[in-house]
């Protein structure tokens, strides 16, 4: 092997005197010109489009300019039509070592990570989705299509935007047509006076003939309607709504409530406002009671009042105090709610969860999900003075005196009670005062009101449900309760059975951590109601205040059976019980 010049290397460099000379051998030479070709191949540029830049052959994973492009177009939409176009496709290139391509090139190549082999540009088809019309524009379209482009008669400026409407479907809406009886009676009295005015007044002819082009164009343009909106709540959806249904009644919003209500309360269109109210009566919720009680309370729709309020009368404990909705209830409405005598639960100690946890939400307002139990009690119990006894809390002492804290017998409730610092001193005392008393006295309880001091019990039945049972246990007495189908009827049967200690149904653990009593005979004092759902409805049955002896022995030990016909689930039963002296 001899050495030669490199050609490549004296064309490049000039001669110096002082330069020394680079030997390089055939093989260096022969990768650098197999180099050279290659790179000459990648330097081919086509071009892509007829607008578009030029290109390389191969694109590179580093192509920061063509990736921004491919973005932009991606973000730039067209409203006109869904259009497909080829586009470069965006996938990053890797660096892989490929010896077949080239096998005496010594730098690496660039090839799809999705096929090694392939060097030609990839390209995708790209969908446009065309970005939804905005209300005005959702109105526009449905009015030209039904009026056939007709002319509009009046325009409404409301909200910063003016809806074209037309004379067939004032009629619809109250005040719009009032708004326009009005508008054409003024329109009518200044062309008259401005047609005098002209008459008595001496003009030209030319002037004459552009007065009358101008009463002309009057005449026949549209009206102008302004309706101004003070309700925060009236937005351009529901307005964009509102107005189509004057031309379509068909037409249905995205959401019944507040919004939708309140439009039509403001345009006069009674047919609306029935239908919505229907809607919501309908969809009562744990998201929507709040909300919509609020605005029947506003707009005065005393029906959907009541109807929100005996929801919460229901389900206030069992639903409502697992949303964090509940910081949406008022004051006065969990007041009211507390105080009725249809209100359902479980057991007492719930509904005190449930007021606990809306306290709660009210002294955090920024929170936005449902604290844990856990999170409220260590929330309460860090405090080293009485919630109630501060200013803070002095608004809240009548939530906490309409809750039916005498109820509340399990010791780990009791404990709970003592380690939250809620409630004043003289209340935890005068409770477990209370509860030793009536224990000592076997079971004979201080009654001033039956409806506002008996304990509540209640269970819920569901459609497949044929029966239902719950064991309870009060200042040492045991009682199962019962609620039955009778055959495949629609009857139900509901009743009371007190149990002896020793009873399999009673839990062999409560018996060794609760107190028991082998007083024989007990006086209780009983009351259930019965709420189901029926023809639209909550219907209520209930058997009063009933006082009876119940005994050890078979023959005493359970209740005249209460039934009721006609019941369909859900059957919410309240059983509250008393033991009076």
């Amino acid at each position: 092997m001899h050495n030669q010049w490199s050609h490549l290397s004296s064309r490049n460099m000039p001669f110096r005197p002082h330069t020394r000379l680079t030997l390089i051998t055939s093989h260096n030479s022969h990768q650098i010109s197999t180099r050279s070709v290659w790179a000459h191949s990648l330097c081919q540029r086509t071009q892509a489009g007829h607008t578009n830049r030029w290109q390389l052959a191969g694109a590179l994973g580093s192509d920061l300019l063509g990736q921004a492009q491919v973005r932009r177009a991606e973000e730039f939409g067209d409203k006109s039509a869904n259009r497909k176009i080829k586009s470069a496709d965006p996938m990053t290139l890797h660096w892989h070592e490929d010896a077949t391509s080239c096998p005496q090139s010594p730098l690496p190549q660039l090839i799809h990570p999705l096929s090694a082999g392939r060097r030609t540009r990839l390209c995708k088809d790209v969908t446009w989705s065309s970005k939804p019309d905005t209300p005005e524009e959702q109105f526009n379209i449905l009015s030209r299509r039904l009026t056939q482009n007709a002319k509009p008669d009046a325009v409404l400026e409301c909200l910063g935007v003016r809806w074209e409407l037309h004379c067939s479907v004032l009629s619809y809406s109250d005040i719009l047509s009032k708004l326009y009886t009005n508008s054409k009676r003024q329109r009518d009295v200044q062309l008259q006076e401005r047609a005098a005015t002209s008459k008595h007044s001496k003009v030209n002819r030319t002037q004459c003939e552009r007065g009358l082009v101008s009463r002309k164009w009057h005449l026949s343009g549209p009206l102008i309607l302004r309706l101004p909106v003070k309700d925060a709540s009236i937005n351009k959806e529901a307005l964009s709504f509102a107005l189509r249904t004057l031309y379509d009644p068909e037409e249905r919003p995205s959401e019944w409530g507040e919004a939708v209500l309140s439009t039509a309360a403001l345009l006069g269109m009674s047919n609306l406002l029935e239908k919505c109210l229907k809607e919501m009566l309908a969809n009562i919720s744990s998201l929507t009671v709040c909300s919509f009680h609020r605005v029947s309370c506003k707009l005065k729709e005393t029906v959907l009042q009541r109807a929100c309020e005996r929801w919460l009368e229901l389900f206030l404990v069992t639903e409502l105090s697992f949303h964090i909705q509940l910081r949406d209830l008022p004051f006065d409405l969990l007041l009211k709610t507390l105080l009725s005598p249809r209100l359902f639960t479980s057991n007492e100690y719930e509904v005190l969860r449930a007021v606990l946890c809306w306290l709660y939400l009210q002294l955090n307002p920024l929170r936005q999900t449902l604290p844990a139990h856990s999170t409220i009690i260590t929330f309460f119990s860090k405090e080293t003075a009485v919630f109630l006894e501060q200013p803070q809390g002095q608004k809240y002492v009548a939530i906490f005196q309409a809750l039916r804290i005498h109820g509340i017998t399990e010791w780990q409730h009791l404990q709970e009670l003592q380690n939250i610092r809620v409630l004043p001193e003289s209340w935890l005392l005068h409770i477990l005062s209370n509860h030793y008393h009536t224990l000592y006295r076997g079971g004979d309880m201080v009654l001033t009101d039956f409806s506002k001091q008996a304990i509540r019990f209640g269970m819920m039945l569901d459609r497949e449900q044929v029966c239902c049972t719950q064991t309870i246990s009060i200042h040492g007495f045991y009682f199962l309760l019962q609620a039955a189908k009778m055959g495949e009827s629609d009857t139900y049967s509901f009743s009371i059975e007190r149990l002896k200690h020793w009873d399999p149904a009673v839990c062999q653990s409560s018996v060794v951590s609760r107190p028991y009593s082998v007083r024989s005979d007990r006086s209780v004092c009983y009351h259930i109601t019965v709420q189901s759902f029926a023809s639209g409805e909550w219907q209520e049955h209930s058997s009063g205040a009933v006082s009876q002896e119940f005994g050890l022995c078979k023959r005493r030990s359970r209740s005249t059976p209460f039934q009721i016909e006609g019941l369909s689930s859900p059957i919410l039963v309240t059983f509250a019980l008393a033991f009076p002296f």
